[in-house]
């Protein structure tokens, strides 16, 4: 059984390069804020227990974790601009502006607002690809930075009872700047960060690619070898069956030559040893008759050795 990988969901061969790159980067912030929110509901169970109504701010967590498995859903059904969408729409909503409609929030939430932001437009970074996604990443990447910028004015808003003297007694104007230069540098570092990757992903994929193409080169020589070796061994068991063919052959033929063409050559020898000597003209007459007997045989027995003779270069020929 194949081992599930968690930051491969969604994959396929044939995709594009820089989109597997982002789609692996999602993977990892769907794994991690999966297993971070899941952590935190764990937690904080024994108090969700105890409350008596279960407001839409408490809830927010756990509409969190939704998103984020719908998400990871959606990728393993390989629609992954969708459930990007999906995913950033819920988040934004969630994180960044539900709970400052809501209102009551603290002071220090004036402070921790934008870090919301921060982590927010480090997420869209990491999952939309700048050159394959380029509206999606603008988008919510500029409105996720409007709301760093004038996050005081938005969420004053929504809370007018927070008095921003008290908050920013020195004025807020310097601290707008501090956030925004902040915001700036850290975006700024993490889309370093993400070319850097991009540029190794690339180049790897690249030597990836290389090796499967070699691979695929010493596949094929690999079966033109074996195809090789069959066509060889198909040689090698044609030429033993010819061999031992030619080998019958020379045997019947080795048979033949001293027992059926020995017989008639040695009766026309004794034949021809009696008309050496004296003998009645009756018994002349009967050694001449048997004579051209014999070589009548002598005839058909050389007739068939050179039949025989011919099959074998046929086949020969043949093979």
């Amino acid at each position: 059984m194949r081992n599930l990988n968690l930051f491969k969901i969604g994959l396929t061969e044939d995709m594009d390069t820089e989109i597997r790159r982002v789609t692996i980067l999602t993977n990892v912030v769907y794994i991690i804020l999966f297993f971070l929110l899941t952590g935190y509901l764990i937690f904080y169970l024994p108090d969700y227990l105890k409350l008596e109504r279960l407001t839409f701010r408490l809830a927010i967590p756990w509409l969190a974790w939704v998103s984020v498995v719908v998400g990871i859903s959606l990728n393993m059904l390989r629609q992954h601009v969708l459930s990007k969408l999906v995913f950033i729409s819920s988040w934004i909503a969630l994180i960044n502006i539900i709970p400052t409609v809501l209102g009551n929030v603290s002071p220090i939430n004036f402070l921790t607002y934008p870090l919301y932001c921060l982590v927010t437009s480090t997420i869209i970074h990491l999952i939309f690809s700048p050159y394959r996604e380029r509206f999606f990443y603008y988008f919510f990447t500029i409105f996720v930075w409007g709301l760093v910028a004038f996050s005081f004015e938005f969420m004053s808003y929504f809370n007018r009872e927070v008095n921003l003297q008290t908050v920013f007694p020195a004025g807020f104007t310097l601290m707008r700047v501090t956030i925004i230069m902040i915001t700036v540098f850290i975006n700024a570092a993490v889309m370093y960060l993400i070319r850097i990757n991009n540029q190794f992903y690339t180049s790897l994929q690249k030597k990836n690619e290389t090796i499967s193409e070699q691979y695929k080169r010493l596949e094929s020589q690999r079966k033109a070898l074996e195809d090789l070796k069959q066509k060889l061994e198909e040689k090698v068991v044609a030429r033993t069956q010819l061999l031992t063919e030619q080998n019958s052959k020379l045997r019947e033929y080795t048979f033949f030559n001293s027992h059926v063409l020995r017989a008639p050559v040695s009766r026309i020898r004794g034949l021809l040893y009696l008309l050496s000597i004296e003998v009645s003209p009756d018994e002349e007459k009967r050694i001449r008759a048997l004579l051209a007997e014999g070589m009548v045989e002598l005839d058909q027995a050389i007739k068939s050795i050179n039949d025989k003779l011919q099959q074998a270069e046929h086949l020969e020929d043949l093979s």
